[in-house]
């Protein structure tokens, strides 16, 4: 059983980035640790939100269920970085992700929140971590998260790896054209919290092994989904996973198509190369 530590607040950026990057210090391991944390009474940071909804064209009457993984980016680095986890965090990849909400949230709401480790899980590029995080409102589950990263180089270690959904776009109903600026990765650290330096500038990136820096995958995602955000509103799923890195300055292709009646596919294109940075799905339920 999952021992849960209770902390009085979300932890800080500041904070999570110096534990995160003493972690590269570590000896890898081969087990996750029976441990995770828990905070009460949470609710959005109205700053951080509102630049959000801004940045992303969210009207903001409820709160989009991709807006909590930035929230609690925090809490993940910081469960992550923990002693006794078995991988350190710098160069880890971030994979999938699958977010399920099963009610409307409001802006106002109170939530309890609790992070903790999943799986380990085989790939042939490493091992996978998965990280499942859920927010309850008077004790009832409202939201829940299941995060894939992959630390590459440890293999044979964890679970087989499970069936990845089939999500190919044969018939496109919609297209939305992007261009995405330089400076985008640092406009976007500003509002996540996350100053990961492989998107802040090509040296940093340089540093972990790519030519240019990159914008962050969750702000590829949050852009995918905001022209779909009627359908975010009521309980429902997505799945997204993370393919090729963008690299900045890029031009990219958004397309949706509508599969049934409560599923939708979607994928951003490289407009130059043609290869998918990322592909998902998006289904009431």
């Amino acid at each position: 059983m999952t021992q849960l530590y209770p902390l009085k607040q979300l932890p800080g950026s500041a904070e999570t980035l110096i534990r995160a990057s003493l972690t590269g210090l570590k000896k890898t391991g081969t087990v996750l640790p029976d441990k995770g944390y828990t905070v009460k009474n949470i609710g959005i940071d109205k700053k951080q939100f509102q630049e959000y909804c801004d940045m992303f064209g969210y009207d903001g009457s409820t709160v989009p269920s991709p807006y909590w993984y930035i929230r609690l980016f925090g809490l993940q680095s910081l469960l992550m970085a923990h002693p006794d986890a078995p991988f350190p965090m710098p160069g880890m990849v971030h994979l999938t992700c699958n977010i399920k909400q099963y009610d409307r949230i409001y802006p106002s709401d109170k939530l309890d929140v609790t992070c903790q480790f999943g799986r380990l899980i085989r790939h042939d590029k490493g091992t996978e971590v998965e990280i499942i995080v859920t927010l309850t409102r008077h004790d009832k589950v409202v939201w829940e998260e299941r995060n894939i990263n992959l630390y590459m180089g440890k293999k044979g270690i964890g679970e087989p790896a499970e069936e990845k959904p089939e999500i190919d776009i044969t018939a496109a109903d919609k297209y939305y054209n992007w261009s995405l600026p330089k400076g985008l990765g640092l406009q976007y650290a500003k509002v996540s919290g996350d100053f990961n330096p492989i998107h802040l500038h090509d040296l940093g990136a340089k540093l972990f092994g790519f030519p240019k820096h990159l914008i962050h995958g969750w702000y590829s995602l949050s852009r995918t989904l905001s022209p779909l955000q009627s359908m975010m509103r009521g309980a429902h799923e997505f799945y997204v996973s993370f393919k090729k890195p963008l690299f900045l300055p890029n031009k990219v292709t958004e397309r949706t198509q509508k599969i049934n009646e409560s599923t939708v596919f979607f994928d951003l294109i490289n407009d130059k190369e043609g290869y998918p940075h990322l592909k998902g799905y998006l289904k009431s339920i």
